[in-house]
């Protein structure tokens, strides 16, 4: 991933990302948000490459960030200052993070309204649809016509999330079929009884990145 790269320094032995990881680092004053990767740490140091900015701007010297990651049992959060700005050749932002990362959001996956282009896959017929609302454990989707599922139904979906990589495949338990809006739609609630872990966490990430948007409403 060709990117700018955040430097975040630690103490001690705390809760903290790993080798590969995904974060956002997050403008406390702001709200202003990157996507990054951790690429590299050792006791003191993690390097972590962002996506790089429209503007071309990042925290300066004295700004408060917030780093955020998802785990298996949930997602974490840590704030920090950030000490120093490297431009050589690409920027590097030094972070000295306060404290251990907190859990802000358990396994017991938060759901948002979000409508996201999908195709569902029941028994070699599909389906085009949208989702209603998405989140960690499953999704609810919309269809124009009655689908060709029912209460324990499963079928595989390929689901598109906004973040610039290929469609997410899983497989669906379905829990209710209801009408919606006036009856002119048909609503499937589903949960995910086979998805890739790094999948689930880039829909966690949307989850979030959604509610930083509501944030700053």
């Amino acid at each position: 991933m060709v990117g700018k790269l955040v430097a975040v320094e630690r103490s001690g032995i705390v809760l903290r990302s790993r080798v590969g990881e995904r974060i956002m680092l997050e403008l406390v004053s702001t709200g202003e948000s990157h996507l990054g990767e951790v690429k590299s740490l050792n006791d003191h140091l993690a390097v972590i490459a962002l996506a790089p900015s429209r503007e071309g701007a990042y925290p300066a010297r004295g700004s408060q960030v917030r780093i955020t990651f998802v785990r298996k049992d949930g997602l974490y959060e840590e704030e920090g200052t950030v000490t120093d700005l490297i431009q050589n050749p690409d920027p590097q932002l030094h972070v000295e993070v306060a404290g251990e990362a907190i859990r802000t959001q358990r396994r017991d996956f938060v759901r948002r309204d979000a409508s996201l282009n999908a195709e569902v896959d029941v028994g070699g017929r599909r389906m085009k649809c949208v989702t209603k609302d998405v989140s960690g454990g499953g999704i609810s989707v919309l269809f124009a016509e009655l689908p060709p599922v029912l209460d324990g139904t499963e079928f595989d979906v390929a689901l598109n999330v906004p973040d610039g990589q290929v469609p997410i495949k899983a497989k669906c338990l379905t829990k209710f079929i209801r009408e919606a809006l006036r009856g002119s739609r048909w609503l499937a609630g589903s949960q995910f009884i086979s998805i890739a872990e790094e999948d689930r966490q880039r829909i966690v990430r949307f989850v979030f990145r959604l509610e930083l948007a509501q944030k700053r409403r």
